[in-house]
């Protein structure tokens, strides 16, 4: 044989191998970004059939739990969900947009408008299915 020949064959093998190497590493990484989505996905439950995102789920922060109760105007709800809010009269306000920004800024609108008696306890936005978002405000007074 040639030895030219004989570095071809050898630079063929080589250039197959670091296509194939960089193939594994391509496919590796993919399935660990496609696991992280599914850790933080089957902590919120039930919670992601609802809503796609929401504030602070890039950073791993999982959905209060008094969002989806507000969400659906459940006062109720949202007192068992913190016992600070036991015996308080509550204000959800709501703001809605086509991006996070918009539903913010709609939220401020609806929150310039209430009585300085109420305090406010919280706020959030979430992305529902339909891809519209939500912002929601949380606001208290004590009673009588």
């Amino acid at each position: 044989m040639h030895p030219e020949s004989d570095k071809i064959t050898v630079m063929k093998t080589l250039v197959k191998t670091l296509i194939l190497l960089l193939f594994i590493i391509v496919l590796a990484s993919c399935a660990t970004t496609s696991a992280g989505d599914t850790h933080i996905e089957k902590k919120q439950g039930q919670k992601k059939l609802l809503f796609e995102d929401w504030k602070y789920k890039g950073f791993g922060q999982k959905l209060p739990d008094w969002v989806e109760a507000a969400y659906h105007n459940k006062t109720d709800k949202i007192i068992h969900s913190d016992g600070e809010l036991n015996g308080k009269e509550l204000l959800i306000l709501r703001g809605e947009g086509i991006n996070s920004d918009q539903a913010e800024r709609n939220l401020e609108l609806a929150e310039s408008g209430i009585s300085e008696e109420y305090t406010f306890f919280d706020s959030s936005w979430v992305r529902i299915d339909a891809g519209e978002y939500v912002a929601l405000a949380i606001y208290y007074k004590e009673t009588l």
